[in-house]
């Protein structure tokens, strides 16, 4: 881990309470596909955000912050970064990067931002040429939340993604999947022990989802998520 300081090359909004960071380094940084870093705000607050880009995109470091109004954790950092040309991160941390050595087939499955750590994994294994078969499920209340389906659904052109969006409170005209994005998972997969699991999101989702998917045969060496550090 190291200390860097980057120019703030963009804060733009992708929905009203979701925003789109570019962080320019003083020089390219290593960091594996699935880490994160931290904003340091003072010396006893530094604030923890994935990388949403690839370690083959290492000259812009892109991170998806959702700042709601009555989230001061975020909104700070947002308003932060707007105002000053330059600031300090930390970087890279994080044990639920993408593992290379494994062969298996790959299953992410985040919720809302937590998209930009399957993007950081995703755009590595396609920046790498490396022909994994990649199932991406994405859960959020409505479409709209899932504030980047456009890429995704770009990505099934590769042939090797398939996104499967799963919506909590979804249109009646909806015909994908509906409910939690766990118990999607376990319908389509009912045995799980051939996979590679990478999880991003809140605690409970990820805490559920170990309970679920160790139980429908997935070892627990091949479940990844930085939550798993706290739970």
């Amino acid at each position: 881990m190291k200390r860097i300081s980057c120019k703030v090359a963009s804060v733009s909004p992708i929905l009203d309470d979701i925003f789109n960071v570019e962080l320019q380094p003083q020089e390219s940084q290593s960091f594996v596909a699935g880490q994160y870093l931290q904003i340091v705000m003072a010396e006893d607050d530094k604030r923890p955000f994935s990388l949403a880009s690839s370690p083959e995109q290492s000259d812009v470091l892109e991170l998806h912050i959702g700042a709601p109004e009555g989230n001061p954790y975020a909104r700070q950092v947002i308003d932060k970064l707007k105002k000053s040309g330059e600031v300090e991160v930390e970087m890279p941390f994080g044990n639920a990067g993408f593992d290379e050595a494994s062969q298996r087939p790959i299953l992410i499955m985040v919720g809302g931002t937590g998209f930009s750590y399957a993007k950081s994994i995703i755009e590595h294994l396609v920046d790498t040429e490396q022909d994994r078969e990649i199932y991406l499920y994405w859960g959020g209340r409505n479409l709209g939340g899932l504030y980047l389906h456009e890429l995704a659904y770009q990505w099934e052109e590769l042939d090797q993604v398939k996104f499967v969006p799963v919506l909590e409170q979804a249109m009646p005209q909806w015909t994908g999947k509906k409910g939690l994005v766990h118990e999607a998972v376990l319908e389509d997969f009912p045995d799980m022990s051939g996979l590679e699991v990478y999880i991003a999101g809140r605690f409970e989702m990820a805490d559920v989802a170990r309970t679920a998917f160790t139980k429908q045969g997935l070892p627990i060496e091949q479940l990844h998520g930085d939550a798993y550090e706290f739970i």
